[in-house]
């Protein structure tokens, strides 16, 4: 080692740039709820209820939950292994049929 600090080294805590997350969730959005484990569809802003909170319901409908912006993640459709979810719970080779004719 050189002993020499890089940039970021020598930046106090106070000076380290802000890492979280930027996105903010619009009416509409689907959004994932680390606390509440669940994903649904934004209801409600803070502005609108005057608290902190943002309000989300199931994609197919049911009764809202409150959740903190903190714990909401923008919800995609990929897995984690990049392909989208209906691609990942296909068995291989999809679901064409076999040479004899079984799916």
């Amino acid at each position: 080692m050189t002993g020499s600090r890089t940039h970021q080294q020598a930046l106090t805590t106070a000076e380290l740039p802000d890492l979280r997350p930027t996105w903010a969730p619009l009416r509409g959005d689907l959004a994932h709820d680390g606390a509440a484990r669940r994903t649904g569809v934004v209801v409600a802003l803070p502005e609108d209820t005057g608290t902190n909170v943002y309000h989300l319901c199931p994609e197919g409908g049911g009764d809202p939950w409150p959740a903190l912006r903190d714990h909401l993640a923008p919800r995609t459709d990929d897995a984690e292994d990049g392909l989208f979810f209906d691609e990942a719970a296909m068995p291989p080779g999809g679901f064409a049929p076999d040479e004899d004719g079984t799916p």
